[in-house]
Parts: C-alpha cells; sequence; structure tokens
C-alpha cells in the first residue's frame, strides 16, 4: 500500500504544513517514521508558485505552498499576503472576465511536467490556502487524470466560477479522489458549496472558532486519539452561507473593481474598508460580504 494511502487525517494535515518549510533537495520527508520520500524537487517560479516534489517508490507527493507570510507572519503580513498574492484571484472570481492569475496557469503547468516526468507513478497532491487554490486549478488541467490516487485540499477559495466547462467536466470525473476540506469560520473559505459546484468533494470540518490567523492555520481542527478528523453533515448554517457567497461572486463586477485598487494607498484601504462596511450592512447576503469584511479589515481587529 501507499505510504501516503497508510496516513491519518492528522498526519495528512502535518504533511501539507511541510509546504511551509524551507525543505532541502534530497532531503529524507517522514510524518511519525513513516517515509513520505525523498525531496527532488523544489519549484520557485516568478509569478510566486512555490511547490516540492516528493518521490517514494512508486508513488509522488506534491506540496503545493500557500502564502508564507500567513503562516510565519502576524496580523499586518496575513493582510499584505492576502492583497499580494490572493487579491488577484478573488478580483478574478468577482469579475465578469474570469481572468486567471499567473501563478494558477504555472500550478497547471507543473504537475502535467511532473506526470510525464514519472510516467505511472501514482500522483499524491496536497495544498492549504492559495495552495489549495493552485492545486484546484492544476487538477482541473491535468491531462492525465488516472495518474492523480489522491488530492487533499484544506482552506482555500473556490475556483469553480473561474472553470470552463471542459475544466469542469475533469475534475468532475475526479471528484472521488480530492477531498477538499472547509471550515466555514475562515474567511478564506469564499464561495464553497455544498454541490458539485466546487473541486472534489466537501470535507466539512466540525470546528471551534478561534480568532482569524488560528482559524485559517488548521486552529479549529480536531481529532480523535486516532487521528481522525471530526467532520459533520452540512447544516444550515453551511447552506445560508454558501448561498450568500455564491451570489456574492456571481454579480460582483463592481467590487472587483475596487479591489483591485487595493493596496495603492492607505487612503485607497480605508475607503474600501468603509465600503464594505455599507454593503455589509445594506445588501441582503450578509453572511458573503462579512467574510470579505474580515479579510480586509483584519488589522483593526488585533
Amino acid at each position: 500500500m501507499d505510504i501516503n494511502k497508510q496516513l491519518t487525517d492528522q498526519q495528512r494535515v502535518e504533511l501539507t504544513k511541510k509546504s511551509y518549510e524551507n525543505l532541502t533537495l534530497g532531503q529524507r520527508v517522514t510524518i511519525d517514521n513513516l517515509p513520505i520520500g525523498i525531496m527532488t524537487e523544489s519549484v520557485y517560479e516568478n509569478d510566486g508558485l512555490r511547490a516540492f516534489v516528493i518521490s517514494n517508490s512508486n508513488e509522488i507527493t506534491v506540496l503545493f505552498k500557500g502564502s508564507y507570510g500567513i503562516v510565519k507572519g502576524n496580523p499586518t503580513t496575513w493582510h499584505d499576503e492576502w492583497l499580494k498574492t490572493n487579491l488577484p484571484i478573488l478580483v478574478a472570481l468577482l469579475s465578469d472576465e474570469r481572468r486567471i492569475p499567473s501563478q494558477l496557469k504555472s500550478a497547471a503547468k507543473l504537475l502535467n511536467r511532473i506526470i510525464l516526468k514519472y510516467t505511472g507513478e501514482r500522483i499524491y497532491i496536497y495544498g492549504h490556502s492559495l495552495g489549495s487554490i493552485n492545486a484546484q486549478y492544476a487538477l482541473a488541467n491535468c491531462h492525465h487524470p488516472d495518474f492523480i490516487a489522491g488530492a487533499y485540499l484544506y482552506e482555500g477559495t473556490n475556483i469553480w466560477l473561474l472553470l470552463n466547462q471542459k475544466q469542469r467536466s475533469r475534475v468532475s470525473k475526479m471528484r472521488q479522489k480530492i477531498f477538499n476540506y472547509v471550515d466555514i469560520y475562515d474567511p478564506v473559505t469564499l464561495g464553497i458549496t455544498a454541490s458539485h459546484r466546487m473541486v472534489g468533494k466537501l470535507c466539512y470540518v466540525d470546528s471551534q472558532q478561534l480568532a482569524p490567523i488560528k482559524q485559517h492555520m488548521w486552529g479549529g481542527y480536531q481529532f480523535d486519539r486516532y487521528g481522525n478528523l471530526k467532520l459533520k453533515q452540512v447544516d444550515a448554517a453551511f447552506l445560508k452561507e454558501s448561498l450568500s457567497e455564491f451570489r456574492l461572486l456571481s454579480r460582483s463586477n463592481d467590487l472587483a473593481k475596487l479591489l483591485e485598487k487595493m493596496g495603492q494607498t492607505k487612503e485607497i484601504r480605508r475607503y474600501t474598508n468603509k465600503k464594505l462596511s455599507e454593503w455589509q450592512k445594506n445588501l441582503p447576503d450578509r453572511w458573503g460580504w462579512a467574510k470579505l469584511g474580515e479579510i480586509f479589515k483584519i488589522k483593526d481587529k488585533y
């Protein structure tokens, strides 16, 4: 049996966390003495894509790295990293033009290159936050889906609206092999649904509500003594938030234009925060606006 198949839910989270470490070529990667493999590739593209490739016998593990400032930083770096790296993706989701950021395209090229390089070997994919977003797009553009043995994605924005019909059909065929973990208290998990309008199967985390940064970094996850993650069935709270966010992402081209200007000056940031607060109070999809507000006004909460 593949080593990846033997991992518990908790060990898979620990393996995904390795993407935030400074892994070096030739390094042996282990989780609780289980040999994941040898680090054979460290990928860093000009557009910011960061990933690690780990080889072990007949299986390949790919770790897509999330935004570094979130795990190593503070509320300010969380805010800045979101603006610098994840904002273009959010703008693309909100925009009628459905623009695809370069980093997502690089992730797709990487996955297809890895499959050709390691022909016949089983591919396992892990990603958190921005890493989950990159992994979702890579899977949607995978030329050889039969080689994907499993994908474990954590706390990423739903990119379904960015995908065309061919891409959606491709990931739908792989749905049983893709596990998409969602904590609805995490402000980054925008647009997640309880239907097939997402990449992979929904794994609805039965989480505890914490401060946003801790929430995003698996802080609300609860495991039993065997390492099984506590999940729950879709409830009314999830359905309400899901519908609100999907409507928000489907209609908000004006918001996209406004957000695209963010980060240039403090005045624009203040103006945007003010507008988000107004929209949150006055528009019907209050839950979706609240999550956006939590992302962009997070510095004011600490």
